[in-house]
Order: structure tokens, then sequence, then C-alpha cells
């Protein structure tokens, strides 16, 4: 099957979040536009208004704060080839709560990596790269969730997995019962599964070339 332009793919990626509830009036969503050194973002509109779509460079000096924040991201960290910087129920709580997500699920673990926590706004692509440096898909941004994905139809598969386990997790921690972690080395080998993922996306994204899409665990 051939595969679909970025911002069609994009599209899609909205329209799904958005009939799930992740996406919410003033949330933005964005993919990287390989061999361009451009991205593509929309932000939600209220209920039956029209969302508009940007084309930015990635250090754009038209770009609005979480315009910006959008284009940090893709200097920091090659892999990423889409963003959603967004208020979706249970991750945003997640973050109300003080809480982290700790290695708890192994598809957590295969596609959010390490952990789910906190973070600064960066200010610019210096501590961008610090801040994310862990490699990790998803963050707790400032009283919004930032979910990261190599391609748009992964990033909405993020999406919806960090509010299944932010769910389940605080419900766990509010039965007052104790939550285990995954075993150690099964840890390290789902999140070595990501970073190599996450290597083969960040090279087709230097070469110009949209991320293979992943099609099995």
């Amino acid at each position: 099957m051939q595969d679909l332009h970025p911002t069609q793919d994009l599209d899609a990626a909205r329209q799904r979040l958005q009939g799930k509830g992740l996406l919410l009036p003033g949330d933005s969503l964005s993919c990287r536009l390989p061999g361009t050194g451009c991205f593509a973002i929309v932000t939600a509109g209220a209920a039956g208004e029209p969302v508009a779509l940007r084309e930015l460079g990635l250090q754009d000096a038209r770009a609005a704060a979480d315009e910006a924040l959008h284009g940090l991201i893709y200097e920091a960290r090659d892999d990423v080839g889409a963003v959603l910087l967004g208020r979706q129920p249970w991750g945003r709580a997640l973050g109300s709560c003080g809480e982290t997500l700790p290695g708890v699920f192994d598809e957590q673990l295969r596609h959010l990596g390490w952990c789910v926590e906190a973070r600064a706004l960066p200010n610019d692509a210096a501590q961008a790269r610090r801040s994310l440096a862990d490699g990790a898909n998803a963050y707790l941004l400032s009283g919004r969730a930032l979910v990261l994905g190599m391609a748009p139809e992964r990033l909405v598969f993020n999406a919806e997995l960090l509010e299944k386990c932010a769910k389940s997790y605080l419900l766990a921690r509010a039965s007052g019962a104790r939550v285990y972690l995954i075993p150690w080395l099964v840890r390290w080998i789902a999140t070595g599964r990501l970073r190599k993922d996450q290597r083969r996306a960040a090279d087709h994204h230097r070469r110009g070339l949209a991320a293979p899409r992943s099609a099995g665990y």
C-alpha cells in the first residue's frame, strides 16, 4: 500500500485523537516533513471550528510558544517524527498528582520508555536535548502530556497507551495496593528494542526519509 503524504497522516492522527478525547481545543499536534527542515502543525479549535494547518521551519521566527516547542523537540531528537502537546485526562492527572509512571507494564516499556516523568519546559535546543536525552516517548510537561512518536500513527498508539497505563496505575495507587515493577531484565530488553527502532527512525530522518512503519511488538 502506498504511503500517505505526512500531512494526510497528520490529519488522520488528529481525527483519531479527537475522537478518543485525547486532543482538546488548544492542544497541538505536529509531524516532521522529512528532507525539508520543516514540520506541519495543527492546533485544535473549539467544537465545530476548522483546524488550521501550518508548515514551519524548526527555528521559524513566526512560531508561537507551543509551535516553537515542537520545533525544539525535532531539533533535539532525530528519531521523533510526530509530537503531541495535550491535556489527555489520565496523562495530565498523573502529573497533577505528582506521580511518575515507573516501568510497571511491558507494553509501556517497549513503546514509551523506562518511565514517564515530569520535565521543565525547555527554552532552547540544548536544554531540550538534555531534557529528552533518556529517549522516552512520553513526559509530563507543565500540566500537559508531551507524547512523541516516530511517525503520526505511532504517536496515536503512544498517546492511547499512555492514557491506558496512567489510568491503571493511578487507580492501583489509589486502592492502596502495592504496585510491582516489571523485572529489571525485561525492562532492559523492552527498552533496548525501543532504542533500536529509534536509531532506525533517526537514520531515515537524517536521510530525508519517513521513518519505517512498525508492524510488530
